[in-house]
């Protein structure tokens, strides 16, 4: 076998980077699919004609399922690494796509979604991902954790723009169906061949041969146990602000394509805006991760929640404005996708890194896991919620306005846990 360590080594190339680029692909391809969900959501109701709520409950189903396998895909990741537990994903999210491309009942598609989908999101997502940044990088901790979770937010442009042209041209199950078969032939072989447990197992030190001697003066950190994470108070608050995270973030990746339609723009064009918003995430992760590494994480989550709310509020005045107006709704729309994209949607970055600085260490997959229970439930509540909104009212003011109300909520939590404390 080839010694790819060795051979990247050679060429000056930190093999740590080769993991932050075999993650941006595996979360393009898994995370974005999930992220673009909406234009499929968009797609089925119009060929089915069930209700938005009972709809949105497939991704419901899902998020259940991923709260409920989150901790164990972090004690699996802990124990056998992403070359064991990454393909185990690959091979249930194509497994999952292919099935739900036969489903024509609603039952069938939420089972399929629900179930495998749901196990695929918590095996290849953000707690494993998030727990393999700090096995190679300490001091350019938020911005590995950045690159790598860019692939989410390009990834959600690039699948929900061709996944919204492939709808068109062959239907949604079709494309379903063809993204499943991607999913296995990708990245299975991909993980199986890149992916290495860590610097220390292949004898590099954390963020390169630079940082060599940093390393060798530095202290080893005891890392915390699962007792000691679940004592503190911090582990109870980064868990509130990841469940307010969940339902503000799943809620939009689900509705907001559809929001858009009712406004009168077509799958296409309405897919391109909603995968903006996933570029700018991929842009605002960017800026944020190195930022919180230089002024300090709570400092950070001022500024991004100040600019999700405000980017909110222009949403909901566009949500106002009627399509006669079209040059305002547009500048209002702009607004919204600039502020929000760049700021609340570009938060998990500085949240991955708040929870590697207080609890790294070897069963930081498991907390990782733990936390993200509250992601799972949140994910679940918010397009259920959002969709029985619509079907009750029938319009989106009073989502958008619960949104708002969640962005803040998230952001007192994350706040609360990372703000600097003075010495007793």
């Amino acid at each position: 076998m080839v010694d790819l360590i060795g051979w990247f080594g050679r060429r000056g190339v930190y093999y740590g980077w080769i993991i932050v680029a075999v993650m941006f692909v595996t979360l393009f391809i898994a995370n974005g699919f999930r992220f673009a969900f909406g234009v499929y959501y968009s797609a089925i109701l119009d060929e089915t004609g069930w209700g938005r709520a009972e709809t949105a409950g497939v991704v419901s189903a899902a998020m259940i399922v991923y709260a409920c396998t989150a901790a164990l895909s972090g004690y699996l990741f802990d124990r056998l690494g992403a070359r064991v537990l990454f393909p185990i994903g690959a091979l249930c999210m194509g497994a999952g796509l292919i099935l739900c491309s036969k489903s024509h009942s609603l039952a069938g598609l939420t089972a399929s979604y629900g179930l495998l989908l749901g196990f695929s999101s918590a095996t290849l997502g953000f707690i494993p991902h998030m727990a393999i940044v700090p096995r190679w990088f300490d001091r350019r901790r938020g911005f590995a954790a950045a690159a790598s979770l860019a692939g989410v937010g390009i990834g959600s442009l690039a699948i929900a723009a061709l996944s919204a042209e492939m709808i068109v041209r062959i239907g949604w199950r079709e494309t379903m169906w063809w993204f499943g078969i991607a999913a296995m032939v990708v990245l299975i072989p991909l993980n199986i061949v890149f992916h290495r447990h860590s610097a220390e197992r292949v004898g590099l030190p954390r963020d390169g041969p630079s940082a060599r001697i940093a390393a060798r003066s530095a202290q080893p950190k005891a890392g915390a146990t699962i007792g000691d994470a679940i004592r503190a108070r911090d582990f109870w608050l980064l868990a509130f602000a990841v469940t307010m995270t969940g339902v503000c973030t799943m809620l939009i990746v689900v509705h907001q394509t559809r929001m858009l339609v009712d406004m009168g723009y077509s799958l296409p064009l309405a897919s391109v805006i909603f995968g903006m918003l996933g570029v700018l995430r991929a842009v605002g992760g960017l800026i944020w991760g190195p930022l919180s590494d230089r002024i300090g994480r709570s400092a950070c989550v001022v500024i991004i929640c100040g600019l999700g709310v405000c980017g909110l509020a222009l949403l909901w005045l566009a949500s106002l404005v009627a399509a006669e107006s079209a040059v305002l709704r547009i500048a209002l729309l702009a607004g919204y996708l600039l502020l929000f994209g760049l700021g609340f949607n570009g938060i998990s970055p500085v949240y991955a890194s708040a929870v590697s600085d207080r609890f790294a260490g070897k069963n930081l997959g498991t907390i990782l896991g733990l936390l993200d229970l509250g992601f799972g439930l949140g994910s679940a509540l918010g397009p259920w919620w959002a969709g029985w909104m619509f079907d009750r009212y029938g319009n989106y003011s009073g989502v958008i306005v619960g949104v708002a109300l969640g962005v803040v909520l998230a952001g007192l939590g994350l706040w609360s846990a990372t703000r600097p404390r003075r010495p007793a």
